[in-house]
């Protein structure tokens, strides 16, 4: 057993203490994310799914919920069955829980990039990520893209460590149950096992070409038992996992059909431009991430875009490893897959999310190659560049801090920042403001009107998710159905334009960094007084 050195002891130590901070963050703001767009639906599917399990099958009410039957019940199913055990409510269960998830996944990308590039590169992989505002903001409120991102990251662990030939049925084990995770909650996820055939692929022809075709047969012969049995294991779990897919045989295929034409068309701003879900550009995807992954993020992924070319042009064929090439078709192949299937995205790169572990891996990897040449360098050059950093860690911690519990609407330098993307990009894309602007607002008039407030059957009018905002309200506070008619306040957020906006007076703003992302009119004849801002100051 190799002893690990200092300098490998101390980033190792670095990544765990990023995690621990991460635990620790999770556990003191978890009750403080709103209400996001698609939650209710969801929390509506995990209790169907429950029952399902509880009647044994007798409780069809899943199978036609919304358009969620074509997606795997797994984390609303464990959502549903710990809000059971917990003392949250449901909304506050589901964000402790997403939290988690998403710490998870920072533990998988930190063990993807140290099994390829050693301690130095986990520990800046996995603090990038922890220093991402979109993967903090996303792992709380989404109930789908961060858990599918999550299972994505460890099935990526899983296969690295099965092309670099660790050995023992652990690895095949690990890539059986993460695969059927991500199947269990997007059947999509197929697509993730393209990496590792590829990676095997590469392996058996190396085979083929160092001892002859008899000797690749039989590693094919022995690769052949164990990804049978992995592949076997994920059907089941995906299959166990999701109702509707155990109805039929072929639903699964049927699933995967009806996401290749969803009818979801609208504009959206992008990049100062009104673009279409239904076609996008070409470079609509490059963009997205480009301004919302951390500038070292993207310094680091071209670092370990020049490493590889570099490393290419010196060892030709040599240099595309089974490994390398897994990683690589991880970023690569979902991207071809969107561009030629012309997908419908939306949200920023929300549907893309599953693209961060191996992207953050390859910025890990390239920080890493970029901080050994600096170590070749003189000691004041490594301190200065030490120093910016470091400036740049405390300017990035500020930052998330301002944007509690908003940090999914953060924008890096070029989008112009948060205030730069304002009307360029979406930003509250959830609606996650409206829980907040909802629990203002009751708490101003149940000071101002004591317990009278609660009681009085106020109208209501919500522009934007209604449960985002209707859930923060008392039971006596109505709203008509159709979100139109009178009404003594209205509540909207600001992404695009609520049509109809009726005339009152403006007496609450949610703001983050000088930006609104949601505000409440008093619509009555005496309109009370403006309600002090609470933004943190910068």
């Amino acid at each position: 057993m190799q002893i690990p050195s200092p300098q490998d002891r101390f980033w190792d130590g670095l990544a765990q203490l990023g995690l621990m901070a991460a635990l620790l963050f999770v556990a003191a703001s978890f009750k403080q994310f709103g209400i996001s767009w698609d939650e209710p639906l969801h929390v509506e599917n995990g209790w169907r799914a429950l029952n399902w399990y509880r009647s044994l099958g007798a409780d069809r009410s899943v199978l036609a919920f919304q358009n969620l039957y074509l997606y795997g019940a797994l984390y609303d199913t464990i959502c549903a069955t710990v809000s059971l055990v917990l003392p949250f409510d449901g909304y506050e269960t589901r964000r402790l829980l997403g939290g988690l998830v998403g710490v998870l996944g920072l533990a998988g990308v930190r063990l993807l990039a140290r099994d390829l590039g050693g301690p130095r590169a986990g520990a800046l992989a996995v603090l990038l990520l922890l220093l991402t505002p979109e993967w903090i903001g996303q792992s709380f409120p989404n109930p789908k893209d961060i858990p599918f991102a999550t299972a994505a990251a460890w099935v990526a662990v899983a296969q690295i460590r099965l092309l670099q030939g660790q050995p023992g049925r652990g690895p095949w084990l690990l890539h059986g149950v993460t695969l059927g995770c991500a199947l269990g909650i997007r059947v999509g996820g197929v697509i993730l096992l393209a990496p590792l055939l590829i990676g095997l692929g590469v392996m058996v022809l190396r085979q083929a070409l160092r001892d002859g075709p008899a000797s690749a047969v039989r590693l094919m012969a022995r690769l052949a038992g164990p990804l049978a049995a992995s592949l076997l294991l994920s059907w089941v779990m995906m299959v166990a996992f999701w109702p509707w897919a155990q109805t039929g045989w072929l639903r699964p295929l049927e699933a995967l059909a009806a996401f290749s034409h969803f009818p979801l068309s609208f504009h959206f701003p992008f990049a100062g431009q009104q673009v279409e879900t239904t076609a996008l550009p070409l470079w609509y995807v490059p963009v997205a991430f480009a301004v919302k992954l951390p500038e070292p993020a993207l310094l680091g992924l071209l670092g370990a875009c020049i490493a590889g070319i570099l490393t290419l042009r010196r060892q030709g064929w040599a240099a595309l490893t089974p490994n390398w090439l897994a990683l690589t078709s991880m970023v690569l192949l979902p991207l071809a897959a969107v561009i030629v299937s012309h997908a419908v995205l939306y949200d920023g790169i929300r549907h893309l999310l599953f693209l961060m572990p191996p992207l953050y891996a390859l910025a890990g990897l390239g920080l890493d190659g970029l901080a050994g040449l600096l170590a070749a360098r003189p000691l004041r050059e490594t301190r200065v560049v030490v120093g910016i950093m470091g400036l740049w860690l405390v300017w990035q911690v500020v930052n998330i801090g301002r944007l509690h519990p908003y940090e999914a609407i953060w924008y890096n330098a070029l989008a112009g920042g948060v205030t730069g993307a304002e009307g360029r990009f979406e930003l509250d894309v959830g609606g996650t403001a409206l829980s907040e602007a909802a629990s203002r607002l009751r708490d101003h008039l149940v000071a101002r009107e004591g317990a009278w407030a609660l009681a009085h059957p106020y109208r209501i009018r919500v522009c934007g998710p209604p449960e985002s905002a209707l859930y923060f309200l008392p039971p006596r506070w109505v709203a008509p159905p159709d979100g139109k008619g009178p009404a003594d306040f209205y509540i909207a957020f600001t992404r695009g334009t609520c049509p109809n906006a009726p005339e009152g007076k403006q007496i609450l703003r949610v703001r983050r960094m000088g930006v609104t992302l949601a505000y409440v009119l008093d619509l009555r004849p005496t309109p009370t007084e403006e309600i002090p801002e609470n933004e943190p100051a910068p």
